[in-house]
């Protein structure tokens, strides 16, 4: 069987032995998103139901799923997959992904995150150069255009997956002494994700190591400022202690 490539880091896109599937309409890539993310468990079909239509589904619901299904299956198969039925599975009460050619972006993702990770204490550079390979495989956001709440709701679990990668990849470019580059990295994501600890950290941390402590009390300032207006509160303790560090007051 022709392996089935499915990438969900970005817009869903799929192929078959590398020829695309035409994934149809929006409700129809929700239902493969969430057979997607169920990771081989069955789904039921009033589950795909509630995927598609949180409020009011209509009464033809549970057949517009089955159609969905039917159309994905017809997809598979004229893009090359000769047993889409054993992909794409109907088992009651609803249907599973599965098989042993199916390769997704997300997997391969998770996989070079997790050697990384065991990988870092015994060599940082070929760590470093796994979760390059990691980033390097997202095309934008999670299923970027699966308007569904439920699939955007795990989209935005896996926006932070993406984030705690790239910030242990600047960790590991400040262990090196690549300051720069983590410098010109955390400057672009914190301008993204305001609120986040670590990256305020890491961003502080790289700033000193350059000998430009100044210029890290002022992006602690624009920490407190920010954490101050929006949610009335001060930076964590770790954040204050690094701040007192260079000669901030505490």
């Amino acid at each position: 069987m022709n392996d089935i490539r499915i990438e969900v880091l970005g817009p869903l896109e799929a192929a078959v032995g590398g020829r695309p599937v035409a994934l149809g309409g929006p409700k129809q890539r929700a239902v493969l998103a969430a057979l997607l993310l169920a990771e081989g468990r069955l789904l039921t079909v009033e589950h795909l139901v509630d995927v598609l239509w949180p409020e009011d589904p209509p009464t033809t619901a549970i057949t517009k799923v089955q159609g969905h299904v039917s159309a994905l299956r017809k997809a598979l198969a004229e893009a090359g997959c000769a047993t889409p039925a054993d992909v794409l599975v109907t088992r009651a009460p609803g249907y599973l992904l599965r098989g042993p050619a199916l390769r997704t972006d997300l997997d391969a993702f998770d996989r070079l995150v997790s050697d990384a990770a065991a990988r870092t204490p015994r060599d940082p550079a070929g760590a470093l150069r796994l979760l390059t390979a990691a980033l390097a495989l997202w095309r934008g956001p999670a299923f970027a255009d699966v308007a569904a709440p439920a699939i955007q709701a795990a989209a935005a679990r896996l926006a932070d997956r993406r984030l705690a990668a790239a910030e242990d990849r600047a960790e590991i470019e400040l262990g090196l002494g690549r300051h720069r580059e983590a410098l010109d990295q955390l400057g672009s994501l914190l301008d993204e994700h305001p609120f986040r600890d670590r990256l305020r950290e890491l961003h502080m941390l790289a700033l000193i190591r350059m000998e430009r402590p100044m210029e890290a009390i002022v992006s602690y300032e624009r920490c407190r400022t920010i954490l101050s207006r929006e949610l009335g509160v001060e930076p964590c303790g770790r954040l204050r202690r690094l701040a007192a560090s260079i000669g901030y007051p505490s």
